[in-house]
Formats: C-alpha cells, sequence, structure tokens
C-alpha cells in the first residue's frame, strides 16, 4: 500500500442517536463519531467525506465515506479495528482502498434513498423509531399517479425546505416507487433515486404521497404544486425516522462492492 492511501469505508448506522452525519459542536454526529475512532486508532486527526448530510434521526443501510491516512493496515484489518471503536448503532460493513482521486460525495453520480411506512390502525412496538407510522389506510394506487407526475427533470423549489442553500433546485427524479413489502402486512416502501437531492426533498416528497394517500390531495394538485415552485403548497414533511440513504450510486467501475455486501 502506499504510504498515503485514499479509503473507502461501507456503513450502516440506526440514526435516533444523532444530529445527523455532520459534526456538531455540542451533539454527537456520525461524522464526528468516526473522526474520534480514527483518531483513537491512529493519534491522527483525519478529515472524513461523507457521501451526503443526512438529518437528525435519518438511518443508512449503505452509507460511503473516504478518508485518506497513513497506514500499513489491510482492509480486514481497518474494518475490525474501526468496529471495535464504534458503538453497537453503527458498523463499518466494508473497507476498500480507492484511487487518489476517489472522493465519497463528489465523485457520486446518483442517490438512492428508502423511506419506510407502517400504515396500519395500531403501532409496530419493534420498530418506533425506524418507521413512520400512518394509522388510516393508505390509497396506494393514487399515491403510485402522483408520484408518477413528479418522475423527470424539474424545479423542486416545491419540495424542499426553506432553509434549503442550494443555488440549483432542478434536479433529475429517475424513480419515485410505492411498493408493498412483501415480508411484512401492512408496511409500504418508497423508493426515490435522482442524481441528487435538496435539502429535506426526500421527506417532502413522502409527506406529500402519504397527503395524496389520506385524500388530502389529488394527483392532478400535485403536478400544480411543482409547477408553483411554491413550498408553501406543498404536502407535509414526513419524519426523518422512517428514511433510509440506501445506496450512492458510482461510475461504472470506480467502485465494486461485493454482492453480498449490500443491503438489498
Amino acid at each position: 500500500m502506499p504510504s498515503s492511501q485514499n479509503w473507502l469505508i461501507l456503513l450502516a448506522y440506526n440514526g435516533t442517536h444523532y444530529r445527523g452525519w455532520q459534526i456538531q459542536p455540542h451533539d454527537p454526529t456520525l461524522e464526528g463519531l468516526l473522526e474520534q475512532a480514527l483518531l483513537k486508532l491512529t493519534g491522527q486527526a483525519v478529515k472524513v467525506h461523507g457521501a451526503g448530510r443526512t438529518d437528525a434521526g435519518v438511518h443508512a443501510l449503505n452509507y460511503p465515506a473516504s478518508f485518506r491516512l497513513d497506514t500499513r493496515f489491510s482492509p480486514e484489518k481497518w474494518r475490525g479495528a474501526l468496529n471495535s471503536k464504534l458503538p453497537e448503532d453503527v458498523v463499518v460493513k466494508y473497507v476498500q482502498p480507492v484511487n487518489p482521486e476517489f472522493h465519497a460525495r463528489h465523485s457520486a453520480i446518483g442517490k438512492h434513498y428508502r423511506y419506510l411506512i407502517h400504515n396500519c390502525p395500531y403501532a409496530d412496538p419493534f420498530r418506533p423509531n425506524s418507521v413512520w407510522w400512518v394509522r388510516r389506510k393508505l390509497d396506494i394506487a393514487t399515491m403510485r399517479k402522483a408520484a408518477s407526475r413528479l418522475v423527470g427533470t424539474h424545479d423542486f423549489s416545491a419540495f424542499r425546505s426553506v432553509h434549503c442553500a442550494s443555488p440549483n433546485p432542478v434536479k433529475e427524479l429517475r424513480e419515485l416507487q410505492v411498493e408493498h413489502t412483501p415480508s411484512q402486512p401492512g408496511s409500504l416502501r418508497i423508493e426515490a433515486k435522482a442524481n441528487s437531492f435538496l435539502q429535506h426533498m426526500v421527506r417532502i416528497l413522502v409527506g406529500t404521497l402519504v397527503d395524496v394517500g389520506l385524500g388530502k390531495l389529488s394527483p392532478d394538485e400535485v403536478g400544480a404544486i411543482l409547477k408553483s415552485r411554491d413550498r408553501t403548497l406543498g404536502g407535509q414533511t414526513a419524519p426523518p425516522h422512517g428514511l433510509y440513504m440506501f445506496r450512492t450510486i458510482y461510475p461504472d467501475g470506480l467502485v465494486e462492492w461485493p454482492p453480498d455486501v449490500l443491503h438489498a
């Protein structure tokens, strides 16, 4: 290995007890946790670059992060060493060396998020912090019609936080699917794929689709909201605890994951 190696790690984490990815002065975050683990292992202050900023309470099934470090550790030793310094709700699934130009966020060409909904009259006692409990029965067919109005390249100003600082609200929403989870009756998942997302965009898309499923909005109204570019006309913002970063997409050949590593 070169003395200064660029490393890529793949994480899974339960975000319940963290204030998101980015370091905060007085709150626990995933970035801060990893940098502290690396400091304990190596005695060096290492900057970790995550694939994107996740909000407080948001989870990840496959979250890439990269960092540069002088070390002779093998990938397998890195995985074990990092996991020994991390709490049980954060796991390093895989480690691999990557080329010097690779960056977990800047090298990405797409993101895939998954949102989980428990649509049942009673709560799921085993998943109170990992699904959104919606008591009233949702009209899935109508939600799918509304979702189809949103797919494509659009200005998503009506579907981003009023605090979003992105200078470009135009995104390519490649997929927005509403699906049943066969193994869990009453459970739904919403799959959202795009070149990138605006702040709270996935949660607002999900909240709007749920409003459609509850009869508060029609698919035609969703199309009109999109064209309005006005956040005040849009649906509710879904809570963070149902949201999972599922996958970050990189150009073909840049990153190769073993088939048993990526969580399905």
